[in-house]
């Protein structure tokens, strides 16, 4: 109980008039595991009120290309059969006119994601100021952002002893929301969503990913991905996981992301297998993927190159000026047309993947400093190529990993021409470490 009342912030009170509840799912499209549904059904069900569920989606605002957009309907499908089991319809809006239909207006309380972005929360704040309605946040992280930390760590180190003080053993934190969902009161929606999404989804089509491919997508899909890596994958992670010419990753990143799994249902599976906070990929899920929100609720240029910590800041500066050997323009680097087989190769991986392995995403993003006219358009073009085509872009994770190659959550190392003293990283210790003509010939099949 102490723990759901961390997660749950009231974002204003409004009256306590109203005829129904409701529930504006956003990044968390799943029924179990869920704590904005279970507390958003627990009020309904204390005030003995009908709840209403709904996905608002304004593409103008998220303004992502199509392979985004597929991936999203599709789990909002799975989302829609989830809830219909349980004698639940959502609703879905996808256009700012459509708001109405919601009749949010005589709502007493509207549940929300937590958002961990400033722009995601005022633009939120934005849809509802005209609501005189209660609004309360959830927050849905394994462990609740405030819980850890109110201010941005520095690395991961600080993070991690922070993380321990509250739990140094993994705890099973799923739950089962049937039994709420099944008593409380429900409201039919206006449209059939179903119809409406398939409708949506034949006008997009990705450029480089069929989209039968992106069509797999949600909680029941991300399940089955878990259960393919914890049968065939887990086992290597720990000795073959950052090697980019295999794929012993979980690739659940993108599912992470849209909320389609928990990470509370992961490890629930993980703790079956008896690991613990020692294994690699515990420290993946857990203390780095979390320690990326810490950094975009505490630091307002989380989106930005002034969001990187001050020594990076000025080392950068004070190499502005060095000759750049090579220097491509977006284009070229959005085309993968650059002198680097195995930089264009990592980035025609997320090209027709959606994904690029992470140890290659960390050479990929450093050789953009190296070879742009000057760091702050790196930067810039680093975080629109990862958030245009990776599919766990525009999230914490994928902010965080673009500034981590600018020096953030890491320290100062040996200085040289270009890069000052953010670390260092070329081709010749990609060779030394990998089998990168396997790489390479992995992803000209994709």
């Amino acid at each position: 109980m102490e723990l759901i009342k961390k997660r749950t912030e009231i974002i204003r009170n409004g009256n306590d008039k109203g005829s129904f509840v409701a529930y504006w799912t956003s990044n968390t499209l799943r029924v179990n595991n869920n704590y904005s549904l279970k507390i958003a059904s627990e009020i309904a069900l204390d005030k003995n009120l009908p709840l209403k569920i709904f996905f608002y989606h304004n593409e103008s605002h998220y303004k992502c290309i199509d392979r985004h957009t597929i991936v999203l309907l599709n789990g909002l499908i799975e989302l829609a059969d989830e809830l219909n089991h349980f004698g639940h319809e959502l609703e879905f809006v996808n256009c700012i006119n459509d708001l109405e239909i919601l009749n949010l207006i005589e709502c007493h309380t509207i549940i929300i994601d937590k958002t961990y972005t400033k722009r995601s929360f005022d633009y939120t704040l934005e849809i509802l100021r005209n609501y005189n309605a209660n609004i309360v946040s959830i927050d849905n992280l394994y462990l609740p952002a405030n819980l850890i930390s109110n201010k941005q760590e520095y690395s991961a180190a600080t993070f991690r002893r922070k993380y321990y003080k509250v739990t140094n053993s993994l705890i099973d934190l799923t739950f089962d929301i049937s039994r709420e969902l099944t008593r409380v009161k429900k409201i039919k929606s206006s449209e059939n969503t179903k119809e409406k999404i398939l409708k949506r989804l034949a006008s997009l089509k990705d450029e480089f990913i069929e989209t039968v491919n992106l069509g797999k997508n949600g909680a029941y899909a991300s399940k089955e991905n878990l259960n393919i890596f914890l049968n065939e994958n887990l086992t290597n992670y720990e000795e073959n996981s950052s090697k980019p010419e295999f794929e012993y990753v979980s690739k659940l990143s993108k599912d992470l992301h849209y909320g389609f799994i928990s990470p509370a249902y992961i490890i629930k599976k993980l703790i079956l297998r008896k690991l613990d906070f020692s294994s690699s990929f515990v420290e993946q899920l857990l203390i780095r993927r979390e320690l990326t929100f810490n950094y975009t609720l505490n630091n307002k240029n989380y989106n930005n190159i002034n969001g990187l910590p001050v020594w990076a800041l000025k080392t950068l500066n004070e190499h502005g000026k060095d000759e750049r050997e090579y220097a491509y323009r977006l284009s070229d680097f959005e085309n993968g047309q650059t002198h680097d087989e195995y930089w264009n190769a990592a980035q025609n991986e997320m090209l027709r993947s959606g994904y690029m392995h992470g140890y290659m995403r960390m050479y990929w993003g450093k050789k953009i400093l190296e070879w742009s006219n000057n760091f702050k358009d790196a930067h810039n073009i680093t975080l629109k190529l990862n958030n245009k085509y990776q599919l766990d872009g525009r999230s914490p994770s994928g902010y965080v990993g673009v500034s981590w190659c600018y020096g953030l959550h890491d320290r100062g190392w040996k200085e040289r021409e270009i890069f000052g003293k953010i670390r260092y990283m070329n081709m010749n210790g990609l060779d030394r470490k990998f089998d990168m003509a396997r790489y390479v010939d992995r992803v000209r099949n994709l």
